[in-house]
């Protein structure tokens, strides 16, 4: 269920103008927009056989959501040429309040969360280009940029602990009806479709009869702090380009582009307990001024099961912050809780990454008839890249810090001819070198420990990037209506594709860990077959010309060498088929006059 209320409004306001005798032109667009927004929702959570449900979320969320932007260009009419300049900045602000009762089938216990975000995305970028004529022929165009996006968590519980904001309530020896323990150790639920009682629709809290949730018996758990900060900055972004127009058959173009890329990624996953030693029993959920929750009397009110008339009242989400904040020396890290750079737990989502791209390249077309075209091209690219972050050193049990480099040159050519046969067919071939680096998440020297499921999530500095030798033909013919017809074929011979490789091993003490770690394959191929039909449907009949048909298909195959296996497997995540159709209508204003 969602919904929206309260202060809502958006307002936009957009301003031009030519001055200078029209030689230099401006334009300003501001916008600013706000919605409070709501939804509740249920969500089942299944364990380690895959069908019983050992956690029952109870969620309701509210929250204000802000987005405000600014941007501006102008440009500058030179005798020969142009100058310009623009800007932006744009933010999304998200104000979350959020309550989640948790059924633990699996421990007899119910969990009360209090929850309490900020969640911020900022980005700004600012650019200066020209473009300079040199006669009729010549072309000389340049731009120097620089951007930059960042994603944090506001001030919540404060501006120290700026963080997705938790505290925890539990409530112990619910004892359960009516769960079973299939060869498990736990009590789950089960669903009527996996032999259980509970319609999928209608899942039970499976609470003993009489039982209500206390909040005199509710005793704070926890306090996690989960930050997350991330800041990535193109430094400068620098291109120069060089057209000539040789004469009406060749044309040729030279350039240059440099990119200076940095990205910064800070993690923890800090749990607090209440240090009961020194300060006695910890607070209850009592202790608090209490209240229902926002919109409980229709929570979930299209399930076929009565939740809302069994939630326990909460505190607000101020108040157990500004607890937090004015008792935070009563509390103690739990280190074997959190997720941190000491203990080895948060390494994979601490690191950073500075990169720069050097490219040079050049192209050519000639049109050597009215029906021959070719186009021919090289671009050879330099990539430096420093990862720094922190590995764990298993065998001493400590964590260091780590820097790694690579840097490597990528040669690029490509070759595109065209023939076409008449005006409205075509024969394409194009011959061409590509390559993909590795995303910046994949390059972090360490690794994220999922204790849920046991499982590390490694990164991999050594990566290479992708290189691959492609080859595509493709017919296209166009009709005297609007719509076109066309028939191609592709490959692609792969070099150090990228994949996801899974093996068993351990970690920090525990046994039969599944560590996913990227690494580079030997090569794969990539083949396949695409068609595509856009058209009115006005040759069929005159009165279906207002009516068209879009539609497209490719079929592939692929397989990739594993290093150190024999047998081959398809490139991961590469679907056989796919296809697209759309029906679309066209009008045809009608003017009236009188």
């Amino acid at each position: 269920m969602n919904w929206t209320d309260g202060t809502n409004y958006s307002a936009n306001v957009v301003y031009g103008d030519r001055l200078l005798d029209d030689k230099l032109g401006f334009i300003i667009n501001a916008t600013a927009w706000q919605r409070d927004w709501a939804t509740d929702n249920y969500e089942p959570r299944r364990g380690n056989d895959g069908l019983g449900i050992y956690r029952l979320e109870l969620r309701d969320y509210t929250g204000t959501r802000e987005t405000y932007g600014l941007n501006g260009s102008l440009e500058y009419q030179l005798e020969n040429g142009t100058l310009s300049a623009s800007a932006l900045y744009g933010t999304l602000i998200d104000d979350e309040t959020h309550y989640k009762h948790r059924l633990r089938f699996d421990k007899d216990r119910a969990e009360l969360q209090h929850i309490r975000n900020e969640l911020i995305t900022e980005m700004q970028g600012f650019e200066i280009a020209g473009e300079h004529d040199f006669g009729f022929d010549k072309t000389l165009s340049w731009q120097l940029a620089t951007y930059e996006n960042e994603f944090r968590y506001g001030d919540k519980p404060n501006s120290e602990d700026n963080s997705y904001f938790v505290a925890r309530f539990d409530q112990k020896e619910v004892g359960y009806v009516g769960l079973e323990d299939r060869d498990t150790g736990k009590n789950y639920a089960y669903n009527q479709v996996d032999g259980g009682s509970n319609p999928w629709n209608a899942i039970s809290n499976h609470f003993p009869s009489g039982f209500t949730l206390d909040p005199s018996k509710m005793g704070l758990s926890w306090v996690e702090l989960y930050k997350v900060y991330v800041n990535e900055k193109d430094r400068l972004v620098a291109n120069a380009d060089f057209d000539w127009q040789y004469n009406n058959q060749l044309a040729v173009k030279f350039g240059a582009k440099y990119r200076d890329k940095v990205r910064k990624a800070d993690f923890a996953d800090e749990f607090y307990a209440w240090d009961s030693e020194q300060y006695g029993a910890a607070p209850t959920l009592a202790d608090f001024a209490l209240s229902d929750q926002p919109g409980r009397s229709d929570y979930l009110s299209e399930a076929k099961f009565d939740y809302r008339t069994q939630l326990s009242q909460v505190a607000s989400t101020d108040a157990l912050a500004q607890f937090w904040t004015q008792n935070r020396n009563k509390f103690k890290l739990d280190a074997g809780e959190s997720a941190l750079i000491s203990n080895g737990g948060a390494l994979g989502r601490n690191f950073d990454v500075e990169e720069t791209h050097t490219s040079l390249y050049g192209m050519a077309t000639y049109q050597a008839s009215d029906n021959w075209e070719v186009l021919g091209g090289l671009r050879v690219t330099r990539t430096d890249t420093e990862v720094s972050g922190y590995t764990y050193l298993a065998d001493e049990d400590k964590v260091v810090d780590t820097t790694n480099s690579n840097d490597y040159w990528s040669i690029l050519p490509a070759l595109h001819v065209t023939y076409r046969a008449n005006d409205d067919t075509n024969y394409r071939l194009a011959l061409t070198r590509t390559f993909a680096r590795p995303d910046f998440g994949s390059l972090t020297p360490g690794a994220t420990y999922l204790e849920q499921d046991n499982q590390l999530n490694s990164g991999n500095p050594a990566l290479d990037p992708t290189y691959s030798n492609n080859l595509d033909l493709m017919v296209e013919h166009y009709f005297d209506r609007v719509g076109l017809v066309s028939a191609g074929v592709f490959y692609k011979d792969i070099q150090d594709p990228i994949f996801q490789a899974t093996s068993v091993g351990n970690y920090n003490n525990k046994q039969g860990v599944t560590i996913i770690r990227p690494e580079n394959g030997d090569s794969a191929w990539l083949a396949g077959i695409e068609l595509a039909f856009n058209r009115d449907l006005g040759f069929i009949s005159d009165s279906l010309s207002n009516f068209g048909v879009m539609t497209n298909a490719t079929f592939m195959d692929s397989e990739m060498q594993i290093p150190e296996r024999t047998e081959k497997v398809a490139i991961p995540r590469q679907t056989p088929m796919s296809f697209t159709t759309l029906r679309c209508i066209t009008t045809t204003p009608v003017l009236q006059l009188e």
